[in-house]
């Protein structure tokens, strides 16, 4: 019965070890968009983090010691076992708040843009587009991005036009030097309404620099890697997107058209291997994405939620 006991103890000791650096990650290492721990939260989980390593410093010393036999191993592992169901059970509720919080944001996203010919949905799309492209992306890159903060930045790309002048944005024809140079504010503007909030600074620059070139001669002259890997995404999915949706001063182009045009700024405006990627995604998948934004925007239209 020693063997069994040591290893139902060594199992319960793994448990434990785990959960209390899955805990120690998501509350003292992740930032999450929306999730900003006050003294009091920080430290229940500091509380909780010192609980997981005593219980699991308690099977060390029953490993180290003769208190191993085969019904105190059980009723370890059991406790380890409902130490980790209950942590899942948070995290699950946790991921649940998340991804409401992100629906409710799509909805007041479409709910601006909807009657509004040169948007009209251009922030889900390029939304829809970015999750698409990370979905394909190779796991060294996927890991260096955090899918919730990445939904945020990817629907927020454009809330900076809200302080652009609407004679500006739909003006027909081209637009001049100086309305032009108030319109490429419209990034820094839009991380202006973010402070504001206090619980997005993980994506600050991320929405900041979606305008960003690679070969440097974006608004604020990045290059190559000084550009943040998620920004670049959101350039990729938001040039397909202007290429695509028909606006009042351009009409609209077809996938193949887009993918060509993106191909050609590969290596000067976007980054090749992103777009390289993005080519490779099944055409279907990529023009599902704007299906969802037209059945989207047709229920916000239909329910008269702006007033134009």
């Amino acid at each position: 019965m020693g063997d069994v006991s040591y290893f139902l103890i060594f199992i319960g000791i793994i448990i434990n070890f785990a959960v209390a650096a899955w805990v120690f990650y998501l509350f003292f290492i992740k930032k999450n968009v929306g999730i900003e721990l006050s003294p009091l939260h920080r430290l229940c989980s500091t509380v909780v983090l010192i609980v997981l390593l005593l219980i699991a410093g308690v099977g060390v010393y029953m490993l180290g010691s003769q208190i191993n036999d085969i019904l105190r191993a059980v009723a370890y592992l059991s406790i380890s076992i409902v130490v980790l169901i209950v942590f899942k059970w948070a995290v699950a509720l946790m991921r649940a708040v998340e991804d409401r919080s992100v629906k409710i944001l799509e909805m007041l996203v479409g709910v601006i843009e909807v009657g509004d010919f040169n948007l009209d949905g251009h922030s889900l799309h390029v939304h829809n587009l970015t999750m698409l492209l990370y979905d394909y992306l190779p796991y060294n890159l996927k890991i260096k991005i955090n899918s919730h903060n990445l939904k945020y930045a990817s629907l927020l790309l454009d809330i900076g036009k809200l302080g652009i002048s609407r004679k500006i944005l739909n003006k027909s024809g081209k637009l001049e030097e100086n309305e032009w140079e108030y319109m490429k504010k419209h990034p820094e503007i839009g991380v202006s309404i973010l402070k504001t909030a206090g619980t997005f600074d993980c994506i600050y620059d991320w929405v900041k620099y979606h305008h960003e070139r690679v070969d440097g001669r974006g608004y604020y002259k990045l290059k190559g890697e000084q550009i943040p890997l998620a920004s670049r995404m959101i350039a990729v999915a938001d040039t397909y997107s202007a290429i695509t949706m028909s606006r009042s001063y351009k009409p609209s182009y077809s996938y193949y058209d887009a993918i060509d045009e993106l191909k050609l700024v590969s290596g000067t405006q976007l980054d090749d291997e992103l777009v390289r990627i993005f080519a490779d995604i099944p055409p279907k998948k990529v023009e599902s994405c704007m299906e969802d934004v037209k059945r989207k925007m047709q229920f916000y239209d239909e329910e008269k939620f702006r007033v134009n």
